[in-house]
């Protein structure tokens, strides 16, 4: 949250909606919506160890870029945790907001053979690097990664849920994802490099400033 590029000046709301809330308005900092009113965000990490004497926190599986500073610890939202299922955490006690636990997962998500050989073409030219290269098996956990992201539909909350012979578009690395969506099922219809000009900041291999040049 602290490498976002929203303008210091522009208004912030008290209350947002969710794409998974099915429209419900929640305050603002109960989200992970980057559009804040200040940087502090949350993540869901790891406790290693906890020295009592020092008084020092480890932890890691961190999802934050290098440097960011932890300042607070809080319990986990339970749908972040994989394998997620109301009945198992109900039976562990722990309660949290229907919006939060409702399940509208799209069911399928797939490629077209056109998709599939771009997403490979843009691997091997390294726009998906560095998170995503040939040398670390990047073509099958990018193309899972793409899966996760879309199988949320990442759609408008007025349009989650139905059919459309609209193309969406969405940025993935230095790649542009286009898709449509089913009642029931994603399929990837065109993956595409993007160039990006020279102004355009990264963060972890995330352009941050969606500047693309004139040839992309």
């Amino acid at each position: 949250f602290h490498a976002n590029t929203d303008n210091p000046g522009s208004n912030k709301k008290a209350k947002v909606r969710p794409p998974r809330a099915g429209g419900v308005k929640v305050g603002q900092l109960a989200t992970r919506s980057p559009h804040r009113p200040n940087n502090i965000g949350l993540s869901l990490v790891k406790v290693d160890y906890v020295d009592k004497k020092t008084r020092r926190l480890y932890i890691s599986a961190l999802d934050l870029v290098n440097g960011t500073p932890v300042y607070d610890i809080k319990p986990y939202v339970p749908w972040d945790v994989a394998g997620f299922s109301g009945a198992f955490h109900d039976g562990l006690g722990i309660k949290v907001p229907e919006w939060v636990r409702q399940d509208d997962k799209l069911q399928e998500v797939t490629f077209s053979a056109e998709a599939q050989e771009n997403l490979n073409l843009c691997l091997l030219r390294g726009y998906l690097a560095p998170l995503y290269t040939a040398d670390n098996g990047g073509y099958d956990a990018a193309r899972k990664s793409i899966m996760d992201v879309l199988a949320q539909d990442p759609r408008g909350v007025k349009k989650r849920g139905s059919s459309s012979d609209d193309t969406y578009r969405l940025i993935f690395c230095s790649v542009e994802i286009e898709f449509v969506v089913s009642a029931t099922s994603v399929e990837v219809v065109g993956v595409k490099c993007l160039d990006f000009d020279k102004a355009t900041t990264y963060v972890d291999g995330v352009p941050l400033i969606m500047n693309i040049s004139d040839d992309a």
